[in-house]
Order: structure tokens, then C-alpha cells, then sequence
């Protein structure tokens, strides 16, 4: 099982006054999962990753990390 989840938020200060966003992305494959963040305009980006006994628990843990970032005022762009 694969899915990925995109979340964007505008930046904070002088980079959320001109338009910028912050980006934090969340995958599942299997039993892994994968989350990256950073600004939305640069392609380097932070990334930790977490194996779980199985893919059931990453999910749980994708959707526990989805709804602490909505919480912390990001939204979400897509979903696949």
C-alpha cells in the first residue's frame, strides 16, 4: 500500500508576508513511513523515516502526524 499526503502552510515572517510556504509531506509504503519538509520552492528538504511491524501502524502514524500539522495550522493540497 502506497499514499502520500501534501500539506502546505505560509511561512512564517518576512517569507509568509511575500507569499512563500512551508511544505510537509507524508508517505506510506508498507510498513515505512516518510516524512519530508522544508520550503515549498526548494527541492532539498528534511526527511525522517520510521519502520513500523506493519503497514497498519504507519498508517495510524501518518494520520496522527496529518492531524498534528492541520492542527498547527497547515492545510491539505492532495492526497494519493
Amino acid at each position: 500500500m502506497n499514499k502520500k499526503w501534501a500539506l502546505l502552510k505560509a511561512s512564517d515572517g518576512v517569507r509568509g508576508i511575500s507569499g512563500k510556504k512551508k511544505i510537509y509531506e507524508v508517505m506510506v509504503n508498507g510498513n515505512v513511513l516518510t516524512c519530508s519538509w522544508g520550503m515549498a520552492e526548494k527541492p532539498q528538504r528534511q526527511m525522517s523515516q520510521t519502520t513500523f511491524f506493519s503497514s497498519q501502524a504507519a498508517l495510524v502514524a501518518a494520520y496522527e502526524k496529518i492531524n498534528s500539522k492541520i492542527d498547527r495550522g497547515y492545510d491539505v493540497a492532495y492526497s494519493v
